[in-house]
């Protein structure tokens, strides 16, 4: 097969010294983090209307807004419960979070579904009321991190803030998915942790990393909403919310294949 490449691919060059010893070249994403946020609640203005709607004094805010994490976390840990999988608190953020996902997926193997919910106190943003005001400050509060085997995405994780203003991230990498891609298609493969040692049909797998390219994200990630975010309809439901979705972290890297 005649390879070819643009010529500001800063793959090629090694590919053109070493093409002897080079099988072929598969280009897709490997780590990808998307955003979700509640982007009006992030102005005091409008979370004081969002308190008016729904029916909670300021001097009311403090209870209220306790109130929704203890009841995230309750009903996380019976999902956690009804799973049979972990429940794990974390007393470091500097703890890998992903280290630990694939050491109790190693200990309890599941090929779907939850793998663990792990929980730790992280930095976040998260308002006050000082003074008879709301704002906005630096603090630090619980996170949760869904951990799990996705049917299409593979080894995943959902991040949770669990206070105000509910941010979340989800985690996924391109080279899992692949490898989902890649079971359902009957390709054979060999893996070596995040790469790909062979691969029965390189340019079957370089087409459905392109596939990739044209994944309906709203869809996917309003799914990942409504099985790992317990209260996120009730938060969003006084004004109409939906959770606005950015990159915020992307890389599409370039394998080459040796023979």
């Amino acid at each position: 097969m005649e390879k070819k490449a643009p010529a500001d691919n800063v793959t090629w060059p090694f590919v053109t010294q070493h093409g002897a010893d080079v099988l072929g070249v598969l280009s897709g994403f490997d780590r990808l983090r998307l955003r979700g946020t509640l982007r009006s609640l992030y102005q005091p203005s409008v979370l004081m209307r969002y308190l008016y709607l729904c029916e909670v004094l300021l001097k009311g805010f403090k209870t209220y807004a306790l109130g929704l994490p203890e009841r995230i976390l309750g009903q996380a840990q019976q999902m956690a419960n009804q799973a049979r999988r972990p429940w794990q608190y974390l007393g470091s953020p500097r703890t890998s979070k992903e280290a630990g996902a694939r050491q109790l997926a190693q200990a309890q193997p599941v090929t779907e579904g939850l793998i663990g919910i792990l929980r730790c106190v992280e930095p976040c943003q998260t308002y006050q009321f000082r003074a008879g005001r709301l704002f906005l400050k630096d603090a630090r509060c619980m996170h949760l991190y869904f951990y799990q085997q996705h049917p299409l995405f593979g080894f995943m994780h959902l991040r949770l803030q669990t206070w105000f203003p509910f941010q979340l991230e989800i985690c996924l990498n391109g080279r899992e998915w692949l490898a989902k891609q890649l079971d359902r298609a009957g390709v054979a493969y060999e893996r070596q942790e995040n790469y790909f040692a062979w691969i029965a049909d390189l340019p079957q797998a370089q087409s459905l990393m392109h596939q990739q390219l044209q994944t309906p994200w709203r869809t996917h990630l309003q799914g990942l909403l409504d099985q790992w975010h317990p209260l996120h309809k009730e938060i969003c439901r006084p004004l109409e919310w939906e959770y606005y979705w950015t990159c915020c972290q992307s890389e599409y890297a370039t394998d080459d294949r040796p023979r």
